[in-house]
């Protein structure tokens, strides 16, 4: 069994955001989940509470509960959205701006682990064949 692929994915799943997330607590005191909120919200500022929860695949429930974390930290606001009087725009504010300009270090820090003894073309199979699955799934 520890040689199945979807169980070695998903172990490294485990280990890979346990680690982020225990630094980014310890660092930032936000999970790595919510610094990838942030990322998405410096790229697609104003964007729908629903595109977010689906850049993330998160589900509406969690996706309410990060958002009004987020937006209790003081690193989001919330604004109704000029199309669907259902729909909300999430925005970030200059404090969440810049918790994702103090992470970006993180992040690097886990690409070169995570990239540490592979040469471009074995990390490029490795990419095309997580997206590939991804794909399909």
């Amino acid at each position: 069994m520890e040689n199945e692929l979807y169980f070695l994915i998903g172990q490294t799943h485990q280990k890979l955001y346990r680690l982020i997330d225990q630094e980014a607590l310890e660092r930032f005191g936000v999970t790595s989940a919510q610094i990838s909120a942030l990322l998405h919200l410096q790229k697609r500022n104003g964007c729908l509470q629903a595109e977010l929860g689906e850049a993330l695949c998160l589900g509406k429930a969690a996706t309410s509960g990060m958002v009004s974390r987020l937006e209790k930290h003081g690193y989001i606001k919330r604004a109704p959205s000029p199309v669907d009087g259902r729909g909300q725009r999430v925005l970030i504010t200059a404090e969440g701006l810049q918790v994702t300009m103090k992470a970006k270090p993180l992040f690097k820090e886990v690409r070169q682990l995570l990239e540490q003894g592979f040469n471009k073309q074995e990390l490029n199979v490795v990419r095309r064949y997580l997206k590939t699955i991804k794909g399909f799934l």
